[in-house]
């Protein structure tokens, strides 16, 4: 569990499902995700709960506000992310990444974290480039189910000296 200011990063469970389906249910937040497919149902949230039983609990973890759940951040290998539509806006992203990223900066050796965002998506842009991310002048054409079309994917890196040294 990691805890900022305003928010609770903890590991999803079955009972948040209904809060996830709900706010990812809506096209305006999955046409920015890769693997998300829209409709989304209580069955993908299932099978991606038994996706992080058998990888890592770090790769989506509950940003939950006041009590509910509002988005999912992740790590494993990249850092992904997303927050309900009546949540975006409101410094919620940029405070819990760049909470995970520096927990995560603190207790392993690694010394840089990826990332990404599809071409248009400023506010995913914005969240990375505040928290030190740099561009690596890597593009790729990635598959956005929700779209069902490739889209043009930018990789961003984050070294450890650059947070650290931003901290």
């Amino acid at each position: 569990m990691i805890k900022t200011p305003r928010l609770t990063l903890r590991p999803l469970i079955a009972a948040d499902g209904h809060q996830v389906v709900r706010l990812l249910d809506d096209i305006a937040v999955s046409r920015w995700l890769t693997v998300v497919p829209h409709p989304y149902t209580l069955a993908d949230f299932n099978g991606f709960l038994a996706h992080l039983a058998d990888t890592s609990s770090l790769g989506g973890l509950a940003i939950e506000l006041r009590g509910q759940v509002v988005g999912v951040v992740g790590l494993d290998p990249t850092l992904g992310y997303w927050l309900g539509r009546a949540h975006q806006g409101q410094g919620i992203m940029s405070e819990a990444a760049g909470a995970l990223v520096d927990w995560t900066f603190a207790r392993h050796d690694i010394h840089c974290i990826r990332s990404g965002y599809f071409e248009g998506n400023a506010a995913s842009q914005s969240v990375l480039y505040k928290l030190g991310f740099q561009e690596t002048g890597e593009t790729e054409r990635v598959n956005c189910i929700s779209q069902d079309l490739d889209v043009k994917l930018i990789r961003v890196d984050l070294p450890r000296e650059i947070r650290t040294s931003a901290r």
